[in-house]
């Protein structure tokens, strides 16, 4: 089994369940703008991708709509959106054995730095990573971009890191940066073990537990 040094943490459906604030931030948006209703699969649809896509493709805005749609839901985000999440129950402790273990820990999301970072605070294990790196105001990034990013802020290397996912957007992500990818079955994204084998993938946990068995 490879031996890795950096791990690299999804956010929303691998440490936590961000669901419930993630809808409200689309409500608070809607009501604002008076954005029609959308089904309950394309509030779904809206985790894990960047907000620029999803309100693209769920309420067809661009320009200053689509600019305007993404400060309302950011602004529900920082002031109540980050506190309607809750840590996966495993995470806490998964977290504190690899950190005892000498590993190297971040997150890459494509959710607003600022609000992951306030966020991942108020689920009491922010300071577990030795890296937290979101999207940007001013530039950006794709998540191979925030996974390089990642990579270089714990001091590691592609070849000794390791990324953990539910989506297509984290596999692709690895994929295209050069770096291991391991999925989860418990969040938002991948729901079999056949979702997570249409990319490049060494291995498949179907809980936080599991992920250790995976990493050494």
């Amino acid at each position: 089994m490879k031996t890795y040094k950096t791990i690299i943490f999804d956010l929303d459906g691998t440490l936590a369940d961000t669901s419930e604030g993630i809808y409200n931030c689309i409500r608070h948006a809607q009501k604002m703008m008076n954005l029609p209703p959308i089904t309950d699969a394309q509030m779904r649809s809206h985790i894990g991708p960047p907000m620029q896509e999803s309100y693209e493709r769920n309420f067809h805005l661009t320009g200053a709509e689509l600019e305007r749609a993404i400060g309302f839901h950011k602004e529900y985000a920082l002031s109540k959106g980050l506190y309607e999440a809750a840590v996966y129950e495993e995470i806490p402790q998964l977290l504190l054995q690899l950190k005892l273990s000498g590993y190297k820990l971040a997150v890459a999301t494509l959710k607003y730095e600022e609000t992951a970072k306030k966020m991942l605070s108020f689920l009491q294990v922010a300071d577990s990573f030795d890296a937290i790196c979101g999207a940007l105001a001013e530039v950006k990034l794709t998540k191979a971009q925030l996974l390089e990013k990642c990579v270089n802020l714990c001091d590691g290397s592609k070849e000794s890191s390791l990324l953990i996912g539910d989506s297509s957007y984290d596999a692709l992500g690895a994929q295209e940066v050069g770096i291991d990818f391991l999925g989860v079955t418990y969040g938002f994204g991948f729901q079999t073990v056949d979702d997570i084998n249409q990319y490049p993938n060494v291995g498949c946990a179907g809980s936080p537990t599991e992920i250790s068995d995976y990493i050494r």
